[in-house]
């Protein structure tokens, strides 16, 4: 770590989002048979390619630190924007990228006062990521799938932290909603882990005794998205 100046506590960013998300991927699961046997267009078609755009929520995380007097910082829930960008391998099966920004607060856990304090409120977490997902067929337009992916994310803390790049991944699924062949809405959610510092721990062995290893934090986040994917 650089520095670290404390500053007074703001408030927290305003969290509506969540059920707004839940609200909509409940939305898309309880979508009418009927309306779905309406539709005058077929599901069948597999697109070469996909875009898609997105809105949603990076949740909890926080920052391991080396330091005495401060022990991690807490990174707020706040709202995060991206794409991804997908082409197909074979029928269903996609290797994609991702691009995800998070701007958030950080702030500092003070050891001897048990509290927070606030030292940006411009935080930017950018997660890049290369993901492979797998759309389960079926008939109608409602198609669940699963995604996962490794690639790294890239922290501006303004100085506060002393490295830039830190390996990150992701494991999550969701649901796609087909309005027609080409345009579908997007639901999903993700577990979104990124290492950060390393620390050093004791492992004991009853044949070979006890040695010291590094090991590697992460900040366990997790993101819920949804918006609109155009397929072509």
């Amino acid at each position: 770590m650089a520095h670290i100046t404390l500053r007074s506590s703001l408030p927290s960013r305003v969290r509506l989002i969540l059920p707004m998300l839940s609200f909509a991927v409940a939305s898309l699961a309880i979508t009418p048979v009927a309306a779905r046997a309406q539709a005058r267009y077929t599901f069948e078609s597999d697109p070469r390619y996909e875009i898609s755009v997105f809105i949603g929520a990076r949740m909890g995380g926080r920052i391991n630190l080396n330091t005495p007097n401060v022990d991690y910082l807490h990174i707020d829930n706040s709202l995060n924007w991206g794409f991804n960008v997908g082409k197909r391998i074979v029928p269903n099966f996609f290797a994609e990228f991702m691009w995800n920004r998070q701007t958030t607060t950080l702030k500092a856990h003070d050891v001897p006062d048990n509290r927070l304090t606030t030292l940006t409120t411009h935080a930017q977490l950018d997660m890049y990521q290369g993901n492979l997902l797998f759309e389960i067929p079926t008939s109608s337009p409602i198609r669940p799938f699963v995604v996962g992916g490794l690639g790294f994310t890239h922290f501006d803390s303004h100085g506060i932290l002393s490295y830039s790049n830190r390996f990150s991944y992701n494991l999550g699924g969701g649901v796609k909603y087909l309005f027609t062949s080409q345009v579908a809405a997007r639901a999903e959610l993700r577990w979104s882990p990124s290492r950060t510092s390393t620390a050093s721990t004791t492992f004991c062995d009853p044949f070979i005794g006890c040695f010291t290893t590094p090991i590697s934090n992460h900040a366990e986040q997790w993101q819920a998205n949804i918006g609109l994917e155009f397929r072509f």
